[in-house]
């Protein structure tokens, strides 16, 4: 009886190329062939060789034009930031601030920003505030000639020393106990405070700074009110800006009040007797040249003043403000 011998599959082998190797079976003697019955079955091996080419892709690009956008008859202009604009009305995005309120950030600006400073009567005079060293300067005028008023300040106190613009062709210097310059405000306050004090003012003759007038002057300084936004009569508003008020007595009537906003300086003033200012207009930077501050050669400003005539108090007269 002859054996069968099982049908052997070589396995496929897949090329790179797509080729398939198909292995034939084995087949075994068959009756009647006349052959010995314990032969080998004669092994028989017929390849089929399938070659399956690897199809080219060949890549398709598709380009779509980008259209031709056509301007609109009104485009649409680009938002301005959110800063301070030159306009009749200053947009600001700052909030309250708390107190106590540093009055340094008030009275001195860093940005030399100049604006024009309007006078109930008629005039006006371009300000600015300046600053030269450890001194800063509130100057009134124009690249010409400028007045200004010379102030400093401690970690304690906010200090000052000549002022050129009480007028009648005059300046005045400050001195506490003699010495040069005089306190006047707290620097760190908060409002409804007041504070005292008894400096000696010596009004000199710009011309040839010749002695006119001394004394001492005791009078009280109220911080009246801090204004997160302020509104004046030119219609332009400011952030930030704080209201003092001069006293001949702790609880007297103001004779004169002033205006500090941050960023300016002073930008309004007001007297009992004498109208009032306020800021009318702000140039942009670059727009006007930088305040020229007057010169007085003679201007005197020694450490220590010896003049016996200023030991009497001093009469005060409407106009001589800011003392």
């Amino acid at each position: 009886m002859k054996r069968l011998t099982p049908v052997l599959l070589l396995t496929s082998l897949s090329l790179f190329l797509g080729v398939s190797l198909v292995t034939s079976q084995i087949i075994p003697d068959q009756p009647g062939s006349g052959g010995d019955p314990t032969a080998t079955p004669t092994l028989t091996i017929t390849p089929t060789l399938t070659i399956t080419p690897t199809a080219t892709v060949t890549p398709t690009t598709t380009i779509t034009p980008t259209a031709t956008a056509t301007p609109s008859a009104t485009p649409t202009p680009e938002p301005l930031p959110l800063t301070i604009i030159f306009l009749p009305v200053i947009l600001h995005l700052y909030g309250p601030m708390p107190p106590p309120y540093d009055m340094a950030q008030f009275m001195d600006s860093a940005n030399g920003r100049l604006y024009e400073v309007q006078h109930s009567g008629g005039s006006q005079a371009r300000h600015q505030t300046q600053q030269n060293g450890g001194d800063f300067f509130h100057t009134k005028g124009n690249e010409i000639s400028a007045e200004w008023e010379e102030l400093w300040y401690t970690n304690q106190f906010i200090y000052r020393g000549t002022d050129t613009s009480p007028g009648n062709g005059l300046y005045y210097t400050l001195r506490d106990s003699g010495i040069y310059g005089s306190k006047w405000a707290p620097r760190y306050w908060n409002v409804g405070d007041v504070y005292e004090r008894n400096p000696t003012v010596l009004f000199f003759r710009k011309s040839d700074c010749a002695f006119v007038l001394g004394g001492t002057q005791r009078s009280w300084l109220l911080f009246e009110a801090y204004h997160p936004t302020y509104t004046f009569a030119s219609g332009l508003e400011l952030a930030h800006v704080v209201q003092l008020a001069w006293l001949l007595t702790p609880n007297g009537q103001p004779e004169e009040r002033y205006f500090y906003a941050i960023g300016y300086g002073l930008v309004g003033w007001s007297s009992r007797t004498h109208g009032f200012s306020y800021i009318s207009e702000i140039h942009a930077p670059g727009q006007r040249p930088d305040n020229t501050r007057e010169v007085i050669p003679c201007l005197d400003t020694s450490f220590y003043w010896t003049d016996r005539r200023a030991e009497r108090p001093l009469p005060y007269w409407p106009g001589n403000h800011r003392r």
